[in-house]
């Protein structure tokens, strides 16, 4: 029997199980892919929670309070001799039409409300601060506390420092969680495994669990197309939220352009038309893109939950069992904060007050 077994090997699960491994929980992660196969690998690892969550107060309170932790989690990783390329540059959101102008302004009072810092950019200073930007950009909001992370490089590493705290790994798919005498029983197609406390976060797959007394899980997965490009020269110095793609540069010269959000089930194809609709907006955003080399796409499906927010917290029907799952295009950003929550769950600590909102119970009673 194990103290804890976590379900799910993504971003999410791997940040869980080095947290617990950190308080001396025993930990068993199950999955039946290799670390980070799921929506981890379709990331690019933006950390913008004021972009994020603009239209979700709650939401974007998680990300404040998980960007937090991010250079403490980085530098502790470092520490351990992993390497992980992490930025907090900043990031541009830019506007292409005056309606957009208008609207970035309206954020941008908001962010003076609240005493976060921002620059509103008109058209020439946006335009001498990232000078391969397209001509018909007229303006942006630079805030300067966002970053990015390399999402795999810190999928991989977290999953090692889990290990070195004594995490093991099963290879195997999770297909029941029950309750039993002496604890929860997991039933998974490797065999049965026995545990004090279960935690899924198993992202969209979650929903295929089937949870002893309690309804499915209501996350559905989105999937989300990404590609990367190889330029001789970098040719951005911030991420950029453009109107129907990002990008984020990295020093090596690697340029990620994200993301599709495709309603498609279990699809996980790289579709000829989801390519093109990146490439197309990239390069209409920065036209020397038309020169840079192709590198892959990438693909993930991300759980997607009716409202948007994650679901944290415990089973009200099934003893034992934490949800950590839900987390749509977060996952990386919101990682250390729900892997701080988790743990605090699993030691019978009280859930800060932040996570209210993303209560599992809030679409059905009976989780």
């Amino acid at each position: 029997m194990s103290d804890v077994v976590v379900i799910g090997g993504g971003i999410i699960g791997c940040a869980i199980a080095r947290a617990l491994g950190a308080v001396g929980a025993e930990v068993l992660m199950v999955d039946p892919r290799h670390i980070g196969q799921g929506a981890s690998r379709a990331s690019a690892g933006m950390l913008a929670p004021f972009t994020e969550g603009q239209h979700d107060a709650a939401l974007q309170a998680l990300g404040v309070s998980s960007l937090d932790l991010y250079d403490a989690l980085v530098a502790s990783l470092r520490d351990e001799g992993e390497t992980i390329a992490y930025t907090r540059d900043g990031s541009i959101e830019v506007a292409c039409d005056e309606a957009s102008v208008a609207a970035l302004a309206r954020v941008a009072s908001e962010l003076s409300a609240a005493a976060v810092g921002h620059r509103l950019l008109t058209a020439e200073s946006l335009r001498a601060c990232e000078p391969s930007l397209a001509a018909g950009v007229r303006g942006g909001l630079h805030i300067p506390a966002h970053g990015a992370v390399d999402v795999p490089a810190l999928v991989g590493a977290l999953w090692r420092s889990a290990e070195r705290r004594g995490a093991k790994r099963l290879t195997g798919r999770v297909t029941a969680v029950r309750s039993g005498r002496d604890g929860m029983r997991v039933e998974t197609s490797e065999g049965e495994l026995r545990t004090r406390r279960a935690v899924l976060a198993a992202g969209s797959w979650a929903s295929q669990v089937e949870l002893d007394g309690a309804p499915r899980v209501p996350v559905r997965p989105i999937r989300g197309q990404l590609i990367a490009l190889r330029l001789a020269r970098q040719v951005l110095r911030h991420a950029v939220w453009g109107p129907c793609c990002y990008l984020v540069p990295w020093d090596d010269g690697g340029l990620l352009v994200g993301a599709t959000v495709e309603d498609v089930g279990f699809d996980e194809r790289a579709t000829a038309g989801g390519v093109t609709s990146l490439l197309t907006s990239a390069i209409a955003l920065v036209p020397s893109l038309a020169d840079a080399g192709f590198g892959d796409v990438r693909v993930g499906l991300r759980p997607g939950t009716a409202d948007g927010r994650p679901l944290v917290g415990l089973s009200r029907r099934l003893e034992g069992l934490v949800y950590a799952t839900g987390h749509y295009r977060n996952g990386a950003l919101l990682a250390p904060l729900t892997a701080q929550a988790v743990t605090h769950l699993v030691e019978g600590r009280p859930l800060d007050p932040v996570w209210s909102p993303c209560r599992p119970d809030r679409f059905d009673g009976d989780m």
